[in-house]
């Protein structure tokens, strides 16, 4: 039997999924200085099957970037993540990059220190890539 599959996905709990995981990472990980969702979720035209992109800076890290991943996952999900964790010095060094220009576009946004520490914050966006 063949047959199309369709799997919806709840955007409020993917939301309430990654504020939940936001303030957890910045509680756990005195090293995380922002987290940014960033591609189609956060522009709004995600569709069954995307994923949740993350982009973490870290203040410091003496690991290599893939090495950093499994600490920071963020364990069951309601759907698919996948995480970018940069310290802020690899990511002066990478500007210019789409990646980067991606997630400064980005609104939906959680820092330490700020109003809106673990919670999505729908401002302009402040000066990741300084």
């Amino acid at each position: 039997m063949t047959g199309v599959v369709v799997k919806s996905v709840d955007e409020a709990a993917v939301h309430r999924a990654m504020d939940a995981y936001a303030a957890r990472l910045l509680a756990a990980h005195p090293a995380v200085e922002e987290i940014v969702v960033f591609g189609s979720f956060a522009e709004g035209n995600w569709a069954p099957g995307s994923d949740l992109d993350v982009f973490v800076v870290l203040s410091h890290s003496p690991k290599p970037v893939r090495d950093r991943i499994p600490d920071l996952l963020p364990g069951a999900f309601p759907v698919g993540v996948d995480l970018f964790p940069f310290t802020r010095e690899e990511v002066s060094a990478r500007i210019p990059s789409p990646l980067l220009d991606a997630v400064a576009r980005s609104r939906w946004r959680y820092s330490r220190g700020s109003r809106s520490d673990g919670r999505r914050a729908d401002r302009p966006p402040p000066s990741l890539l300084r």
